[in-house]
């Protein structure tokens, strides 16, 4: 069996209780797809996480768009000066910008046990910095290597 020495597994159940702002339903904006052409299309961006460019997406990082709302732009601009604050107008325009985007394939993205929307970001970012040979989550393991 393929495994690291003193490699232990944690299980745990996380329960999640917050607001949202009201929104009106989501939609693909017109900057989104071009962002979301361009890093994938154009650039060929692979996944942040594991390199694939098999079944990517693109991912809002430092502000999603049921946030839009909720959001304190001065301290965006304060947090986020290398942004283009000319070009902003609207929340859209930091939202669905290059800037706010990480590609990510479909695993590292929604994926049980790896994807950003469903991990801690401690626990997901290991992904990004893990050993060849250490086994992140139980689907790693070989069927043929279980005990």
């Amino acid at each position: 069996m393929t495994t690291v020495a003193h490699e232990h597994e944690q299980h745990e159940s996380i329960e999640i209780d917050i607001f949202y702002p009201d929104h009106p339903p989501r939609t693909e904006s017109a900057l989104f797809r071009k962002t979301k052409h361009h890093l994938i299309a154009v650039l060929d961006t692979p996944c942040w996480v594991c390199g694939t460019k098999e079944k990517r997406e693109v991912h809002h990082f430092h502000a999603e768009w049921a946030d839009a709302d909720g959001i304190d732009f001065d301290k965006m601009r304060e947090l986020h000066p290398a942004f283009d604050w000319s070009s902003y107008r609207e929340p859209s325009d930091f939202i669905d910008s290059e800037y706010n985007m990480m590609v990510l394939c479909e695993k590292h993205h929604r994926g049980k046990n790896h994807g950003i929307h469903l991990l801690p970001l401690p626990i997901w970012i290991m992904q990004r910095n893990q050993r060849a040979d250490f086994i992140f989550s139980p689907d790693e393991i070989n069927p043929k290597e279980k005990p």
